[in-house]
Order: structure tokens, then C-alpha cells, then sequence
């Protein structure tokens, strides 16, 4: 159905042609009035942020909880870092423990585990949907085996409901990592609703995005609490309440604000994102570009929209990418895997755990062919539009063959 009309591919803005959307999209944060005028009432009264997190920041946990169900409690703090970080202590991971984590996912996963002296245990991608490989990651499983932390990558959810079972059957914990899905549905649920903890991000171009800001989502009232005394130096709600080693990661009050703002359009940033990805899959039907294909047991929410080129053009991916972002469509080459970070590798290599591309064959095939294309924050379809055009535009050029010497 390419029927879209597009330039000339000899006009590419990488050659010194216009290009296609003549200035990139801003991706700053929408704030509606009424968030303006909650920001002003903050400024007034000068209470910018409090211990154990002030009154926006609840509100803003009780109403991100009740999305996702009545029985979730949430702890609303700086960053989605922060968040997996607390995740993974309050699931007991320690030095020496293992944790399975995705090959194709980004590097905080790891760096919570590894921040508490445990083994980040890289696991497979299986080779449609691209999410963790379940069989594999139950191979993955020992002796020291702690917690499995699934990331739910490009707002593609992971077969969550064999992971819970999985974990269930041999005593693991499992923390969701949904920063790039909030919202996705899988196995008529949202992704979060199965793991022992999940944890959001609200970072730059996430469905929801207040700067920066993060949550950790629990059905476990202790835990709850728990997971709230280590956000707060470990205290409890006594002015001398000292129960454990803890961390300085509270929302303020500004975030909380442009949280909720931000909350209360989560349906519509969805439908948006979900749109645009459905486009461009339709778009790219009749040519060699693939998008990922979505999980028979969950819809995506398109965070960005993965597409795969054929195998013979892996080489040339980076001109690919730079060709399409100069016609000022945000494009990139994904996350490497974890197994190629190098500060990562050295010390999995210390600690005797280093598993390469060898391990991970599935992904070591299919990552050279990856790239990701926009679709939010606040695409309307005219711009999703604009974006395949310039996607088309470029792999005409790049698929085309050379014309004659003359």
C-alpha cells in the first residue's frame, strides 16, 4: 500500500536537499493550564518537596497505583533508576547473586543489580517479538539465582505470564521493568501487574515525562513499606525511626505536578504512539523493512517503533540512520546489547559470569539490523506521516540500484 507520495530520492537533505519535515519536532513536555497554575501555587507556598515525599507526590502515587488496579500501592521517586535500584534491594539481591536480565534492553537494568554487588546473567532474545526468550531464561537459572528482571523494550511487553509462573515454580523474584510500556497490555492485564515490583520511568520522551522521575509499583503492603523507608535514608516515619540502610530518592513536588499533568493524558499518548507504530507497519508492508513483530499475548505501546532492515543491508545501517534523522525524523540505532558495554563485560569477566554474543545468539544475528524510528511524545498522525514519508524517501534511495556508468 506504498502509495505515499515522497521526493525525488536523489533530493535526500543528506545530499543538500530539503529535507522532509523542514525543523525537527521538540520533544519538551506538554503542560496543560491547570498543571501551570498547581506550579505556581507550589511557588507560592515554597514547599518544594518533604520527607517520605510531600502532598503532589502522593497524590500522584494514589492515582498511578489506582491505574493499574485497586490492590497496587506506589513509591514515587527521582528517577526510573532509582526505582530498579529499589526494586532489586527490596528483593534481597546481594553480592554473588544472579540476576537474569535481557540482552536487549538499556543499561540501567543491569546497573541496579551490579550497584548491589549482584551478577547481571544476560539472557537470549526469542526471534519475533525480540522480548526475553523464557525457555532460555529458565536454562539461565542456579543455585544463586535471585530475581529475574524482565525490561519490557520499546513498550513491547514480555510474555509476563510464563515469566510469573516460571519464577513462581522456582522461588525467584520478578521486578518488570516497564519504562518504555506503561500501560501495555498483556494477557488482558498492563504490563506491572505481574511482577513482585515493577518500576516506571518519566524521563525525556516517555509516555509519561515530568524531566525526570520514576515509580515502583507493589500489590504487598509490606513491601510497600518497605520499598518507602529505603527511599527515605531508610527511616520510617519517626523523626528517629532508623530501620536500614537507605537512599535519597524522593520526588519533589514540580515532577509530581507535571506527573500528574501528564497522567491524565496517558490514554490519548498512547493511542497516539500505538497509531504511528501500526502505520508504520503498514507503510513498510511491501518492502524489505520489517517492524518487530508484535506478542500474540500483549499489544505494544510503541515507546519507539523497531524496524528491521534485511540482513544484506546490515553494513549499511549508519548511513541509513543519519540519512533518515537529516530529514529531521528522530532515528537511532538501538541500545548495543549488554553483553557489548564494555565496562559491564570487564567486570562480569571479573566475576567469572561474562556471557558474549555467543550466548546470546539471537540477538547477536539480529541486533546489526535494527534501527528505531519516532513515535511520540505527542505525534499526531499528520506528523507519523511525515515521518514514513522520509523513511520511504530514504529506503528508495538506499535500495535502489545504481544507475549506469555512462
Amino acid at each position: 500500500m506504498n502509495d505515499q507520495k515522497i521526493s525525488s530520492t536523489n533530493d535526500l537533505a543528506i545530499f543538500g536537499g530539503s529535507p522532509t519535515r523542514p525543523q525537527p519536532i521538540e520533544t519538551g513536555v506538554l503542560i496543560s493550564d491547570h498543571a501551570r497554575d498547581r506550579v505556581n501555587a507550589l511557588l507560592d507556598c515554597g514547599q518544594l518537596s518533604n520527607y517520605h515525599n510531600g502532598p503532589w507526590a502522593r497524590q500522584f502515587e494514589e492515582e498511578f497505583a489506582k491505574f493499574h488496579g485497586p490492590e497496587y500501592y506506589a513509591i514515587a521517586v527521582n528517577s526510573g533508576t532509582s526505582a530498579l535500584h529499589l526494586a532489586v534491594t527490596a528483593a534481597n539481591v546481594g553480592p554473588g547473586d544472579e540476576v537474569i536480565v535481557p540482552a536487549l534492553c538499556f543499561v540501567a537494568a543491569a546497573t541496579a543489580v551490579v550497584q548491589n554487588g549482584g551478577i547481571p546473567v544476560i539472557c537470549d532474545a526469542e526471534p519475533k517479538t525480540l522480548t526475553m526468550d523464557i525457555a532460555k531464561a529458565e536454562s539461565l537459572i542456579s543455585s544463586r539465582t535471585k530475581a529475574i528482571l524482565v525490561v519490557h523494550f520499546w513498550g513491547y511487553p514480555t510474555n509476563v505470564a510464563a515469566l510469573r509462573e516460571l519464577c513462581d515454580r522456582h522461588g525467584l523474584a520478578l521486578i518488570e521493568d516497564c519504562a518504555q510500556a506503561l500501560g501495555a497490555p498483556a494477557h488482558g492485564r498492563k504490563v506491572g501487574n505481574f511482577g513482585d515490583y515493577a518500576t516506571f520511568a518519566f524521563s525525556v520522551r516517555k509516555h509519561i515525562a515530568c524531566g525526570e522521575g520514576g515509580i515502583v509499583l507493589c500489590s504487598n503492603k509490606d513491601s510497600y513499606e518497605h520499598i518507602r523507608r529505603l527511599s527515605n535514608y531508610g527511616k520510617g516515619p519517626g523523626w528517629d525511626d532508623y530501620f536500614s540502610i537507605g537512599y535519597n530518592y524522593r520526588m519533589a513536588e514540580f515532577q509530581a505536578i507535571i506527573a500528574l499533568d501528564g497522567l491524565s493524558r496517558l490514554d490519548l499518548e498512547i493511542q497516539a504512539r500505538s497509531k504511528a507504530g501500526s502505520y508504520y507497519r503498514e507503510l513498510l508492508r511491501d518492502t524489505e523493512l520489517d517492524v518487530v513483530q508484535e506478542p500474540t499475548w500483549g499489544k505494544s505501546v510503541f515507546f519507539k517503533c523497531p524496524v528491521l532492515l534485511p540482513t544484506h543491508f546490515t553494513s549499511e545501517r549508519q548511513k541509513i540512520v543519519d540519512a533518515i534523522s537529516t530529514e529531521n525524523i528522530s532515528c537511532r540505532i538501538p541500545h548495543r546489547p549488554l553483553y557489548s558495554i564494555p565496562w559491564l563485560a570487564e567486570y562480569l569477566k571479573e566475576k567469572g559470569a561474562y556471557r558474549g554474543a555467543d550466548g546470546c545468539p539471537t540477538v547477536a544475528v539480529i541486533y546489526p539490523q535494527l534501527f528505531e524510528i519516532e513515535t511520540g511524545p505527542y505525534l499526531p498522525e499528520d506528523e507519523a506521516r511525515v515521518s514514513g514519508a522520509a523513511l520511504l524517501k530514504v529506503w528508495r534511495h538506499f535500495c535502489s540500484p545504481a544507475p549506469p556508468k555512462k
